[in-house]
């Protein structure tokens, strides 16, 4: 999925973290590995699978910078990151993935770790009475939640 289609979808997207802090409202939450997960997929619940995406750039990293990534996932993990890889001539354009659980669980390791940040999005529908939210993955398993 590309960014605008993300957006046609109304989800809360912007590119410096500046923009978020001025145009949303916003509330820190430190959360390790597990407590993220379990909150992440609690929302996914809430929001229904089909509104819930995540931003996930390792397939624009270079070849050593993935393999420094590939080593805090499992075998299966990165045989999944291969699954879902995009079309090489399509890896400038789409980084929005819809939010499995499978991905989630490599995003918060990477979030916690430091090593590969990623923003996760809800999208507001009538299934659910909450706002949209965009969760940005931070330094010190931080994560920042911009909503409505």
């Amino acid at each position: 999925m590309t960014v605008q289609q993300l957006t046609e979808k109304g989800a809360i997207y912007f590119d410096k973290i500046t923009t978020g802090l001025k145009e949303y409202a916003d509330v820190k939450l430190t959360m390790d590995e597990k407590r993220a997960y379990s909150h992440f997929k609690s929302l996914k619940k809430e929001y229904g699978a089909e509104n819930a995406f995540a931003d996930f750039y390792y397939f624009r990293l270079d070849y050593d910078a993935r393999e420094m990534v590939n080593e805090l996932l499992s075998p299966g993990e990165v045989e999944y990151l291969n699954l879902i890889a995009p079309m090489p001539e399509d890896v400038e354009e789409e980084i929005i993935f819809p939010l499995d659980d499978k991905l989630l669980q490599i995003i918060v390791r990477l979030n916690a770790a430091e090593m590969l940040f990623s923003t996760i999005y809800f999208v507001a529908s009538e299934r659910c009475d909450r706002v949209r939210t965009s969760w940005w993955g931070n330094y010190e398993k931080e994560y920042i939640c911009f909503k409505d």
